[in-house]
């Protein structure tokens, strides 16, 4: 009986124990956020898993620098405070309550919305495949600083299907999709990126 009830409560506080890989919208990543300074996320990590950098002439930070599942990017101002965290790839560990991840399909990210949402074509450019508007679907309120955005076409998983002129449509500057239009159905992008603003 005494097994018994060990094992239930070792069971209970496992589950009881936050999710070290929970992405929470104005909060962070896991225990990393704008609470942290980077000196104590520095502290954290083994040696080679904190590198400070520079992305677009801004001075950036990676957590998990040597783990592509857990990396973590984050921007910071010229006084060193966090700006934003990000997330890049085709997989990896982290994810939002509502099970948005990296790899997360198009009408997954649908399904969770409860609706359709708009987003850019991927073109050349800086905003391509990003998500701009909900559409008053459920993802609106939470992931008002939140911004996703799609990887290019060609990893999508309807791009060997696309014809040429549709593939042309997917890539094209300044073209705005509609999640339930049928050329974005078929073509079905995979979330690429994960950012929180702060």
């Amino acid at each position: 009986m005494k097994r018994l009830i060990a094992a239930l409560l070792l069971t209970a506080s496992a589950w009881s124990r936050p999710d070290p890989y929970l992405i929470v919208p104005g909060k962070g990543f896991g225990s990393y956020g704008p609470a942290m300074s980077l000196a104590q996320m520095e502290k954290k990590m083994d040696p080679g898993n904190y590198l400070e950098g520079e992305s677009q002439g801004r001075p950036t930070v990676e957590i998990f620098a040597m783990d592509p599942f857990l990396r973590i990017i984050m921007s910071v101002n010229h006084r060193r405070q966090l700006r934003s965290m990000w997330v890049h790839g085709y997989m990896g560990k982290w994810h939002t309550a509502e099970g948005v991840r990296l790899g997360t399909t198009m009408r997954s990210l649908e399904k969770i919305n409860g609706g359709p949402f708009r987003f850019h074509a991927m073109s050349d450019r800086p905003e391509a495949g990003r998500i701009i508007d909900w559409r008053g679907g459920r993802l609106a309120g939470p992931y008002r600083k939140v911004r996703l955005t799609f990887a290019s076409a060609m990893h999508s998983e309807g791009y060997s299907d696309l014809t040429d002129q549709e593939k042309i449509r997917a890539e094209k500057a300044g073209v705005i999709f509609r999640s339930d239009e049928p050329l974005a159905r078929k073509l079905n992008p995979i979330v690429e990126t994960i950012e929180l603003a702060f």
